[in-house]
């Protein structure tokens, strides 16, 4: 264990202002370890230099009340463990409890979802174990693409983000032999795309409600999809064993896949997310709920 004798021998508000230099992390365990450094631990001088500086605002613009505080630390704690609905609810923003950096969730209504106002397409609902008014749920598409932007200035200065896309599967009908297209970058930048299996490895695939279903007002108007050719499950086989990413399931319930990251660098930049699958939209997809885009600092 380190000793911090030393430390504790200044002044209080000099040795907040020395941990404020620190991180929300390190002050907690400093605290811990040293009972004479925990007053200046709790100090409201440090935990005001780990919140952004336009919190004040971002709360005011957040149609739920949050509670009163004693302590900038309890406002802190709160903040990373409760995240605030703003914009109208289609987007909620908390903080990271290991570094104090901004997280932001897009929600589904914030992202841009091809034929998503297409009530033949897709259609939008509530769940409680959303944390936002509506999500998004498929009812078939060929054609997948699902983009979201947001501005560098609104997260964290001169931060690594990683962006993830959160959702779950109700089928996996036409998820499961091919892979999607995933990519993270500056808008008006090319970016390199990389691929991404939405379907859990090795979770059983279900077709009954896609062949029992009719599809669409007309069946004239949709050829129904057949699994492939010996040829291209041989292909999807050999695609499958490459280095393709899988999703993990969250402690929410969601699935999330990573999108990839990026750096906040100019503030100005906007910041484009994207999932597609439109090359060889061949494949009826359905079933996929999407609950948004979130936007986290990269660990490590």
């Amino acid at each position: 264990m380190e000793n911090f004798n030393g430390l504790s021998m200044l002044p209080e508000d000099c040795t907040a202002k020395i941990l404020a230099f620190t991180s929300p992390l390190d002050v907690c365990r400093i605290s811990l370890v040293s009972k004479s450094l925990h007053s200046a631990a709790e100090s409201d001088s440090i935990w005001e230099k780990f919140l952004p500086s336009d919190y004040q605002s971002i709360i005011a613009a957040s149609p739920s009340p949050i509670p009163e505080f004693h302590s900038k630390k309890g406002l802190f704690v709160y903040l990373c463990h409760s995240p605030l609905l703003i914009d109208a609810g289609r987007k909620s923003f908390s903080l990271d409890k290991r570094t104090g950096k901004k997280c932001y969730f897009l929600g589904a209504r914030d992202l841009q979802i091809t034929w998503s106002d297409t009530p033949q397409y897709w259609k939008w609902t509530s769940l409680p174990e959303s944390r936002f008014p509506e999500v998004a749920e498929l009812i078939h598409v060929w054609w997948l693409d699902i983009l979201g932007k947001i501005r560098a200035g609104m997260l964290s200065p001169r931060t690594s983000y990683t962006a993830y896309l959160v959702y779950k599967l109700e089928d996996e009908y036409g998820f499961i032999y091919r892979p999607s297209e995933v990519s993270v970058g500056i808008s008006g930048v090319e970016v390199d795309t990389r691929l991404a299996f939405l379907v859990p490895e090795g979770r059983p695939q279900r077709r009954d409600r896609f062949e029992e279903a009719e599809i669409g007002e007309s069946d004239d108007d949709y050829e129904v999809f057949t699994p492939p050719s010996d040829v291209d499950m041989e292909d999807a086989s050999s695609v499958m064993q490459s280095d393709i990413q899988r999703p993990k399931l969250r402690d929410d319930g969601w699935f999330q896949i990573e999108l990839g990251e990026f750096f906040t660098e100019n503030e100005d930049d906007y910041i484009e997310m994207s999932m597609k699958e439109v090359k060889d939209s061949v494949s009826h997809k359905e079933g996929l709920i999407v609950e948004g885009i979130e936007i986290r600092p990269r660990i490590g």
